[in-house]
């Protein structure tokens, strides 16, 4: 038995914890989705729009928009401050990121992608734990 598998069957076990096939899936935004690397966040509070200078990262709306497909809800978060969340919003729509919140902090969610994760991997390995797990959820229900 796997060791993923190990910690689904510890979870199923929590009191409470609803295991469905659906996951709350939990994206960082600058790093992960966006590549803020132009942004000068020192001007955001003056500029809020310098935030759109940032641009999408390779393969992340592709992933983003199956996983929402799937069904599973996508909720992006980020540590900006609370006055660039209109903009963020607005960078999101703007580049076509499917999602049903956003949060302007970490909080609780079945699965976290994140670039300043140990062992952060790309959007391919991702997508390929992601069935993994779907398939385990599977099998423990």
């Amino acid at each position: 038995m796997g060791r993923l598998e190990i910690n689904m069957r510890k979870l199923k076990e929590l009191n409470g914890f609803s295991l469905g096939k659906k996951l709350t899936i939990a994206i960082d935004i600058d790093g992960t989705i966006a590549d803020s690397s132009g942004v000068d966040f020192r001007r955001v509070s003056r500029k809020p729009d310098e935030i759109l200078k940032a641009k999408p990262i390779k393969g992340a709306l592709k992933a983003v928009k199956r996983l929402y497909k799937e069904g599973h809800t996508i909720v992006f978060y980020t540590c900006r401050n609370y006055a660039s969340k209109l903009m963020t919003m607005k960078w999101l729509k703007k580049h076509g990121f499917p999602f049903h919140h956003l949060e302007m902090k970490k909080f609780v969610a079945h699965v976290y992608i994140d670039d300043r994760a140990i062992n952060g991997c790309s959007w391919k390995r991702i997508k390929e734990s992601l069935e993994t797990l779907s398939i385990l959820i599977g099998t423990v229900t």
